[in-house]
């Protein structure tokens, strides 16, 4: 068995007994010494099915466990809208060459308004 740390405040203590209620697993809550208003959360997980939706039930609520190096699981860092733009490939507009419409005989109109 595994066992799983969080540290939490009171507040979220009663969310996290609700999860493991209704998933059946054993869990151990202490006191930390400071500050005085943390709370150690131990979950024992049996299986691997259990740690998955534990994983996705902390991360959903922003639980974060202890003991794991958060710089390692770092999100992607989103592009900006001027990278974004650099990347995209100019949109090409077909243009048909004066000497074709020259060869088949067309003949160039202008219009105007007034």
């Amino acid at each position: 068995m595994n066992d799983l740390k969080v540290v939490l405040k009171k507040k979220n203590i009663p969310l996290v007994v609700d999860f493991c209620l209704e998933e059946s697993v054993e869990f151990i809550v202490k006191p930390q010494a400071f500050p005085d208003n943390d709370w150690e959360f131990t979950m024992k997980i049996s299986d691997i099915k259990t740690a998955v939706v534990a994983g996705m039930f902390l991360r959903e609520n922003r639980i974060e466990i202890s003991g794991i190096d958060q710089q390692k699981y770092k999100k992607p860092v989103k592009k900006s809208k001027e990278e974004e733009a650099d990347e995209k490939p100019a949109p090409v507009k077909a243009q048909a060459h004066k000497e074709d419409k020259a060869a088949k005989g067309d003949k160039e109109e202008t219009s105007s308004i007034f």
